[in-house]
């Protein structure tokens, strides 16, 4: 069956504009406009931008709260951080707003303090109906996560030594990451280059592991290490309460040296943490990265690569992350009652000059 071709027009943008107008414009159906304002719906790229461009020129956006009254749900993302100002958040929490836009979906950022229980703001997020919920934080477990949220299904990134096994009658897909072989062929790294005294500069979670039912990101990381260590046949020096923050681990690095402790090597359980560490060793303990006492981080941020740090880092690539995760999310989109599904990305060690 032929279409009609879409009308070019020069419409000006006007606050009044309907689904009917920009139809007529297009030369399609009100229903086709609906469908192409729905990132789930079937219809042609190409027609979808078109209507989508005669959208634009004329200023329509739909009423989504009265569309989230009709279906029960709304074309937001919401997306919940424990802290915006960590680089790592920052950047996987912008590529996934931009790959949600490019869907034709929103997104609402929620901070969620770990200083109150964690439940305390959800049900502000709740009355948005959001069409799924994408956790950036583990301070709470995922089937409690499915109850609050009911029919806005969830996304949990899950860092432990092996993938979940999905619960039954819980509808919560989870991104794996698979941070043990990029951590062991970092230990690798520094096992060969002699290094035997290692030390870790831990998060602030060991006080938070009993809060969730999955073991936390900080922990399933230092086990990794642990586990990577004695292949080796190498104990672990130390463990430092670097809080995921530059200005605590640069501290903890002086103090621990200073106080006595020995250590050829850092390795931080992010790179904001290793930054603080190597700022440490060269500048208040005058000391050199690598040859002395080299330094390991976790995330691989931009800033990673930054000629003041060069930092060796396990990590996984934030553009494969954010497939992984929009691929869940279309996916559970599509098919809301489907038992819950598990992807694996796996981090790999990237080789700078600091260790």
């Amino acid at each position: 069956m032929e279409t009609k071709p879409l009308r070019e027009t020069q419409d000006e943008p006007r606050s009044d504009a309907t689904a009917q107008d920009v139809a007529d414009a297009a030369g399609v159906s009100r229903i086709m406009v609906s469908r192409a304002f729905n990132p789930n719906a079937s219809i042609r790229a190409d027609k979808r931008t078109a209507i989508l461009s005669v959208a634009e020129r004329f200023g329509y956006h739909p009423d989504m709260a009265a569309r989230s009254m009709v279906t029960g749900r709304s074309n937001l993302v919401a997306i919940l951080v424990p802290a915006l100002a960590r680089a790592w958040e920052s950047q996987e929490v912008d590529a996934l707003i931009a790959a949600l836009h490019r869907q034709g979906l929103a997104a609402l950022v929620f901070r969620v303090s770990t200083d109150e229980p964690v439940s305390a703001g959800l049900p502000q997020v709740r009355a948005y109906k959001p069409a799924a919920v994408v956790a950036f934080m583990d301070l709470i477990a995922p089937n409690d996560l499915a109850s609050m949220f009911g029919n806005s299904p969830a996304i949990y990134p899950h860092y432990g030594l092996e993938p979940p096994v999905p619960e039954p009658g819980v509808v919560v897909d989870r991104l794996h990451i698979n941070q043990h072989s990029g951590i062991r062929s970092a230990v690798k790294l520094l096992a060969g280059s002699g290094k035997r005294r290692i030390a870790y500069i831990a998060g602030s979670d060991t006080r938070l592991a009993s809060r969730t039912e999955n073991a936390n990101s900080d922990h399933d990381r230092f086990m990794a290490l642990t586990n990577a260590l004695a292949e080796q046949g190498i104990e672990l020096a130390a463990r430092l309460e670097g809080d995921f923050d530059y200005d605590t681990a640069r501290q903890q690095v002086v103090n621990f040296l200073r106080g006595g402790g020995e250590a050829d090597a850092f390795f931080a359980a992010n790179d904001s943490s290793a930054f603080g560490a190597m700022d440490a060793v060269r500048y208040d303990l005058n000391r050199s990265v690598p040859d002395q006492i080299a330094i390991v981080g976790f995330d691989n941020i931009r800033e990673a690569a930054w000629r003041a740090y060069d930092l060796t880092t396990v990590g996984v690539p934030v553009e494969t992350r954010v497939a992984a995760l929009m691929r869940l999310l279309k996916a559970r989109l599509s098919d809301p009652k489907a038992p819950g599904r598990v992807e694996t990305v796996t981090a790999s060690l990237i080789v700078r000059s600091s260790a």
